[in-house]
């Protein structure tokens, strides 16, 4: 396991380091998990409302998120928050209590953990990353920095017509009613699809209770809307799944009424954890943008029938086997009456 930084993203944190050369600092980092690597796409600053002293330092944290979720939607691959670093006072490269506290709270946000990194300056600038594991684990590991070492793509921003394509989706998108066709609703069932990616959700499993954020009501419904736009476009454009989505105060309640019953899932914005919390069969997860996509696909590529091995071999069971089939007749077309 390494990490691997952009240039703009090295230069980032030497930049924030320079300027607050008397007192502590920090950042977060945006990039993608692959294959044992870390990537560092963006070192985004702490926000000019951060506390910096000798030996303290506190994010602003309305400013980082805010400048997540701009920084991210830049990227033609959406980045995600993959970990943080900040400045310790002299050669003082071990973590404290606090920022266990902190380390173990953003490796809940990924099931494979998070990166953190402390800078000394004793009396060179020197960088020590860590992979912190859940529940907060830590283990040393290399960096190397580097535009090359970065998977094609990566880097590479939206193009106008990316933004021109979504500004259209959006401007026609009423409301959540996904209107979907008799055929459409029939397969596309949401209380099947939760069922198969429920396996999937124990790394996102929250202990504590949903609770309503001290934020202003419009600013968390807004959040909380922000949140579900991917995976209710791909529930309406790729799953053909009609679902409708509530509000009520700051909560809101993505739901689907069929002959067998309402299924229902409830979310709200924990403003603490900076992130969506949902509750579905009793128990409380946390929630990122794009998550149930991502654990579809999971799902789909960990228990696909092997071609070779006949239909018996699939380990995936009937709802899995019902959405294969579902989602290729859709893109290839097919209008049968099954």
């Amino acid at each position: 396991m390494k990490v691997v930084f952009s240039t703009r993203a090295f230069a980032a944190i030497l930049a924030e380091t320079t300027e607050k050369i008397k007192t502590e600092t920090g950042g977060l980092f945006l990039g993608k998990y692959k294959d044992g690597i870390w990537y560092v796409v963006e070192a985004i600053d702490p926000g000019p409302k951060s506390v910096f002293e000798v030996a303290y330092f506190e994010y602003d944290r309305a400013y980082t998120q805010h400048l997540i979720r701009k920084t991210a939607n830049l990227y033609a691959s959406k980045l995600e928050l993959i970990g943080l670093w900040h400045r310790h006072p002299g050669s003082f490269d071990i973590f404290s209590s606090t920022d266990d506290e902190t380390n173990a709270k953003y490796a809940k946000l990924n099931e494979h953990g998070a990166i953190s990194g402390l800078v000394n300056i004793d009396p060179d600038f020197r960088l020590t990353m860590y992979h912190v594991d859940k529940p907060c684990r830590y283990s040393k590991i290399k960096y190397e920095v580097g535009d090359e070492l970065f998977p094609a793509g990566l880097l590479a921003l939206k193009k106008p017509d990316d933004f021109k394509a979504l500004m259209k989706k959006l401007s026609t998108y009423k409301g959540f009613d996904m209107q979907q066709t008799e055929k459409q609703r029939k397969h596309a069932c949401l209380a099947s699809f939760m069922k198969m990616i429920s396996p999937y959700l124990d790394s996102y499993a929250c202990m504590n209770a949903i609770s309503e954020s001290d934020m202003d009501e419009q600013k968390s419904k807004d959040r909380l809307i922000e949140l579900l736009l991917d995976d209710l476009i791909f529930f309406a454009d790729e799953a053909g799944m009609e679902v409708t989505v509530a509000q009520h105060g700051k909560y809101a309640a993505v739901s689907q009424n069929t002959t067998e019953g309402t299924t229902r899932l409830y979310f709200a914005y924990s403003e603490k954890d900076d992130q969506g919390v949902f509750e579905y069969g009793g128990k409380n997860y946390f929630y990122k943008a794009g998550l149930f996509k991502e654990l579809f696909t999971k799902a789909v590529n960990e228990k696909q029938p092997d071609k070779n091995a006949g239909a018996a071999h699939t380990n995936g069971g009937g709802a899995l086997n019902g959405w294969l089939k579902f989602l290729t007749g859709i893109k290839n077309g097919e209008t049968d009456d099954e």
